[in-house]
């Protein structure tokens, strides 16, 4: 079996050996699948996967303004509450919020 060595390469070095391998007639697929991996995980790091409706509400709630009191309209439904967000009772809120929510 043949020893291994670990090289950090940018990825035009990279480029650059997967196109001499080539030139001189060498198989340099698994140089390819590598780079490709490489290619996918900086394009995920930079595309952040959309928030699941759970986090994008809680990332919506900590922006809300919370009304504490004792019977407290709901400016869509008129319900009676004793807190609301954003003007909004829970179940009301929800709804808008996630209406707001971009798709995919």
């Amino acid at each position: 079996m043949a020893e291994r060595a670990a090289v950090k390469l940018s990825i035009p070095e990279l480029d650059a050996m997967i196109t001499s391998i080539e030139a001189r007639g060498g198989d340099a697929e698994e140089l390819k699948k590598l780079r490709a991996q490489v290619a996918d995980s900086k394009w995920l790091a930079k595309h952040a996967k959309p928030l699941g409706e759970e986090e994008y509400l809680a990332e919506r709630r900590a922006q809300s303004q919370v009304e504490h009191g004792t019977d407290l309209e709901c400016m869509i439904c008129h319900g009676r509450f004793d807190h609301l967000l954003s003007g909004a009772c829970e179940v009301c809120w929800r709804e808008w919020m996630l209406s707001t929510k971009p798709k995919g």
